[in-house]
């Protein structure tokens, strides 16, 4: 793409699937939230509780993975968690 006198190269981003922005699971929005799992108070680096991610000094652990027993050492959040 050219704008004016800078030219700028643009790529399509693979769409994203539906993701809930209160406990991050795939295939609803919050405004449909039918259960009381949620994220609140939980660090997005460890999973624990009482302090935040920015402070966090834990293992890293993704608590949605851990709690389906799945591999969880990376952040919530992250391109790594399976979308099923």
């Amino acid at each position: 793409i050219v704008v004016g006198w800078a030219r700028a190269s643009v790529r399509v981003l693979e769409d994203r699937p539906l993701q809930c922005y209160r406990c991050l699971r795939y295939g609803h929005m919050a405004v449909t939230y039918q259960t009381d799992y949620g994220l609140t108070g939980h660090c997005f680096r460890c999973g624990g509780t009482g302090h935040v991610a920015k402070g966090c000094t834990e293992v890293v652990r993704c608590l949605l993975c851990h709690h389906e027993g799945k591999r969880a050492d990376h952040r919530m959040g992250v391109s790594r968690i399976r979308r099923s």
